[in-house]
């Protein structure tokens, strides 16, 4: 049954994807990125149009195109055009010999072909085909027979590869990036949605010119760098750096003959841009679009290491927005690896003992560390101010059920029998990372409003089922005797005992000089804002990412984000700490004006210090899981990393009445890497 169509051409415009990480969840197919131009192929009463993504009409541009589409169809069609190179790889830089040229001579045909790649469908015959979901969508196209029309393919779609893979793939075939689309989607036209997703391997950024300054030396007769804006949210033209690379000859004479008749006495910036930026520049009206590849951003949105790409026609200043704050890419110049370095070895040049995957522990069961019923939580509702709760096959005598622990700000306060139903919930998720490792308990059997104290010693009066673990190195006057968590029952007795927060040993029994996590600690100071903790959050996530090391982080709870990485058996506690030291004093070097080395406190001048002291022996970070002391019981929560770009994003956002539906929606992110075991590459 024909679907409706848009109220009229002039709103007929392709659907836009948003950027971000290759989805993880089911129900997605996948496509390359081409590095072309966006089009509509609009064909009706025997006649073919292009449409550009801006509305344009660019069909004198692409003539041999026009010709390759059948005309004895009503079709509109989504597809991008693209130039290929000698390896037949899409190339932008090929296209921009194209884009410009209404009527192309035979010559520029025969040296810059073009082809068209189709990947969607909107209308065949008068049925429009909008709210078709994407399966339906693209069987129709296919059905069409376009990949047998000369130029004209359709690339292949990807429905049982996951997303990450696709894009390791476009990776070694040096493509542009994928696009990951829901198969239940339907084409909305002229919208950036969430049902599309597009991954990119490098960084792209459109940008507005406003101006030039003079060459130098071989460049003395025309250009030295031009001047790039893009719009913030309320449309003001904000500066966001210069670029003076990329460009050939050719380009340079086109962009003058281009900017010339467009001089202009003052700045179109609407904010001031610095001196050393600006000398002896020419400004121009800012009304063409181009774009460029930059590595990554300053904190203050400047864009760093920008590689000229070339003009876009298709776009308007407009559309040009600010690019997000995210770190960019990998800071590669602050990440060499040694050359001298032995490949096999970890940090400090110490071999791991072995590289395979450590099997992650199993699933915690009933008995053992498990799952609470839902019977055993409705006794403990049961229960009036003190009683016998038996839970995981283990009967414990439960204290002063109804005394209040939390004040509420949010929320409802929060009793102690709140605490304890949280542990026994989160028991599954929580016990992975406490077993088998000796665990510090942070007490406060008075209320988050009273001071708490540390316990690290198991008292006398412990039930005798609680493992333990005696340390042998432990001298007179120190902790001789440590808990060990490995079951529901356990996380129970401890909550009754006033232990809001749990900090486990980054080591693991047997052996606890040997780490099995390296952990990043972004430490924000008293004039340190939770947005400055995300650059270097951000800029962390891309070193990682270039660097090859898988990770995940984590919000605290409080102020700051935590990163944890898992490695292989063999390091020391002083080969995690040179390493994550020097990653941090990489990502450090991006913005010194957010971080500082100090040790003592009153020394930081608030900033943020990245403390890669906690790899340490008993040196611990709160728990994935864990409750924090503070008002409304807030939780440290685990993330995927494109959750650090969520504008609503808070270290606190999730509390013990949240959590519950975060673990539903989303599960624990970190949980892939326990177990993984992972050479850390030199630096």
């Amino acid at each position: 049954m024909p679907t409706s169509r848009p109220r009229g051409d002039d709103e007929l415009r392709p659907m836009l994807a948003t950027a971000g990480r290759p989805p993880a969840d089911p129900g997605w197919a996948v496509e390359f990125k081409w590095d072309g131009v966006r089009a509509l192929v609009v064909v009706e009463d025997g006649d073919v149009r292009f449409v550009s993504r801006n509305g344009n009409d660019v069909t004198g541009g692409y003539p041999e195109l026009v010709a390759a589409v059948p005309t004895d169809r009503d079709l509109v069609l989504d597809g991008e055009i693209v130039a290929l190179d000698v390896g037949g790889r899409p190339d932008f830089g090929l296209l921009q010999h194209r884009m410009h040229v209404r009527t192309p001579p035979a010559t520029l045909l025969d040296a810059v072909p073009v082809e068209l790649y189709l990947f969607d469908v909107l209308r065949i015959d008068g049925e429009w085909l909008l709210h078709e979901p994407y399966d339906e969508r693209r069987t129709r196209l296919e059905g069409l027979g376009a990949a047998e029309w000369r130029r004209v393919s359709v690339p292949p779609s990807f429905t049982d590869v996951p997303p990450a893979e696709v894009l390791e793939v476009a990776r070694a075939h040096r493509l542009e990036g994928i696009v990951a689309k829901r198969r239940t989607s339907r084409y909305e036209p002229g919208r950036r949605a969430a049902a599309w997703v597009k991954t990119a391997l490098f960084h792209g950024q459109e940008v507005v010119l406003g101006g030039w300054t003079p060459g130098r030396g071989n460049r003395g007769s025309t250009l030295g760098s031009l001047l790039l804006g893009a719009h913030d949210a309320d449309g003001r033209l904000r500066y966001v750096g210069n670029v003076g690379t990329g460009f050939t000859e050719a380009a340079l004479r086109a962009l003058l003959d281009r900017m010339g008749p467009l001089r202009r006495a003052a700045s179109p910036f609407d904010e001031p841009v610095p001196r050393d930026q600006a000398r002896g520049v020419t400004w121009i009206e800012p009304i063409l679009v181009g774009e460029v590849e930059y590595r990554t951003l300053t904190h203050d949105g400047r864009l760093r290491h920008s590689v000229w790409r070339g003009l876009r026609p298709d776009r308007e200043p407009t559309e040009v927005v600010l690019p997000a704050l995210s770190g960019g890419a990998a800071p590669a110049a602050d990440l060499k690896t040694d050359p001298d370095a032995d490949p096999d070895a970890g940090p400090g040049g110490v071999p791991p003992a072995r590289t395979r995957e450590r099997t992650p522990p199993a699933p915690p069961d009933d008995a053992a560390a498990g799952t609470v019923t839902s019977e055993e939580l409705a006794a403990l509702d049961l229960l009036r101010r003190r009683g016998t709760w038996e839970v995981g096959g283990r009967e414990l005598a439960l204290t002063n059920l109804d005394k209040v622990l939390f004040p509420g700000e949010r929320e409802e306060p929060l009793t102690k029998r709140d605490v304890i139903r949280h542990y026994a919930v989160v028991a599954p998720y929580l016990v992975p990372y406490l077993r088998d490792r000796p665990v510090n308990l942070h007490r406060y059997p008075d209320g988050v409003d009273r001071p708490g104290f540390w316990q690290k010693e198991v008292p006398s009066h412990a039930p005798e089922w609680l493992r333990r673990w005696r340390n042998p190195e432990a001298e007179p006057g120190e902790t001789q005797v440590y808990a060990v968590v490995d079951a529901a029952a356990a996380l129970v007795w401890m909550a009754n005992y006033g232990a809001l927060e749990l900090h486990p040993w980054t080591s693991a029994l047997p052996d606890v000089h040997r780490p099995t996590w390296a952990l990043i600690d972004i430490d924000p100071g008293t004039n340190s804002t939770f947005a400055d903790v995300l650059v270097l959050a951000r800029l962390y996530r891309t070193a990682l990412d270039h660097l090859g090391v898988r990770a995940a982080p984590k919000v605290t709870g409080k102020r700051g984000v935590q990163i944890w990485v898992p490695v292989s058996d063999g390091y020391t506690f002083a080969d995690t700490r040179r390493w994550v030291e020097r990653l941090s004093r990489a990502v450090g070097r991006m913005v010194p004006e957010l971080v500082t080395w100090e040790w003592y406190t009153d020394r930081r001048s608030g900033l943020i210090r990245l403390d890669y002291t906690q790899n340490a022996i008993n040196k611990t970070l709160v728990a994935p899981f864990s409750i924090r002391p503070a008002p409304d019981a807030p939780v440290s929560v685990p993330l995927e990393w494109h959750e650090l770009d969520d504008p609503d994003l808070r270290p606190d956002r999730w509390t013990v009445r949240t959590l519950p539906d975060r673990l539903a929606a989303h599960g624990d992110p970190l949980r892939p890497l326990i177990g993984v075991e992972q050479t850390l590459p030199p630096l």
